[in-house]
């Protein structure tokens, strides 16, 4: 009996290892879909992977299709692609505040563990700015003014990444922002004169600056903001760790790990494209390249990070 079993058993387990081993073998043999969790119109992050798609397909021999599946703040694409069978054919981009802030706060159905990252891929050029005749020009002159003057930040809500950037550089300074949460945030808000400061993202800048109605404070990335090479960001000005609002590319957990290197190879391969570059820089994102071992050691770290920072805040406990 008990040898019976033992055959049964080995004979099932090396079914699944020849099955395994035949769906690696054959892969990809049908369509890869990509997950966007945001709405198509002008979003960058579909505007880049529907350039990237082709040249994925061309490489992997498959078509591979950019779907957008929005709401709920990017969390029922994210949820999407936890929820998609584990088989290879389904990755998504998904960014720091589903993947993150919003896991913190309560209001996704998945963990951050649920997914496999293939890496972060590019950043959004988040920024603090000013009006152009404001009396301070970066972050120190800044907290030096608002010690002693009221300066009203314009921002997106307090569960949102570059808001939070924002008050860890005010409890950093010293100093407290007046700050007002606006539905539909625009630079329209600090022209005006309804806000002092505000964070938004460089390409919905350019033309304020450009006109020199608007100056940037401070950027949120990691390295250097693509056309301004003369503007720090937050790490570089002293005022907290080198946050950025961060796009990576995942997996389904339990993908087979041969399959997830060569579809993340296949993807960042299709990144350096001359096709793909000029889309990229026409976007205004921010390249990354960051392996699947240091993005699973940047998003351990900013959980952490993170809720420290929204505990101090009361948006959780």
């Amino acid at each position: 009996m008990i040898k019976t079993f033992l055959r049964g058993a080995f004979a099932a387990t090396a079914a699944l290892t020849f099955t395994a081993g035949m769906a690696l073998a054959e892969w990809p043999s049908k369509p890869i879909q990509i997950i966007i969790p945001w709405p198509a119109p002008n979003d960058p992050s579909t505007l880049v992977t529907t350039a990237i798609a082709p040249v994925m397909s061309k490489e992997l021999g498959v078509p591979v299709k950019v779907v957008n599946k929005p709401g709920g703040g990017a969390v029922l694409g994210a949820n999407d692609l936890v929820n998609a069978r584990p088989d290879g054919y389904t990755m998504g981009l998904i960014s720091i505040g589903p993947m993150i802030t919003q896991v913190l706060r309560g209001k996704t159905p998945y963990k951050t563990s649920d997914l496999e990252p293939l890496g972060l891929v590019w950043a959004s050029p988040f920024t603090l700015a000013a009006r152009a005749d404001a009396p301070y020009s970066n972050l120190k002159e800044l907290a030096d003014y608002a010690k002693t003057h009221p300066v009203r930040l314009a921002h997106w809500g307090l569960g949102a990444v570059p808001t939070l950037i924002a008050m860890q550089v005010a409890r950093k300074g010293g100093f407290k922002w007046q700050e007002t949460a606006y539905p539909k945030l625009n630079p329209l808000i600090v022209v005006q004169g309804d806000a002092d400061v505000i964070t938004f993202s460089t390409p919905g800048l350019k033309d304020y600056i450009d006109a020199g109605k608007m100056k940037i404070l401070a950027s949120m990335t990691t390295g250097p903001l693509p056309g301004y090479p003369d503007v720090k960001n937050v790490a570089e000005q002293g005022f907290g760790p080198a946050y950025s609002v961060w796009f990576g590319a995942f997996v389904p957990k339990q993908t087979d790990p041969k399959i997830t290197a060569k579809m993340s190879k296949a993807f960042f391969d299709a990144m350096q494209s001359p096709e793909v570059q000029k889309v990229i820089k026409n976007t205004g994102v921010v390249p990354m390249d960051v392996g699947p071992k240091d993005a699973e050691k940047r998003m351990q770290d900013e959980l952490t990070q993170f809720g420290g920072i929204m505990k101090n805040l009361g948006i959780i406990q």
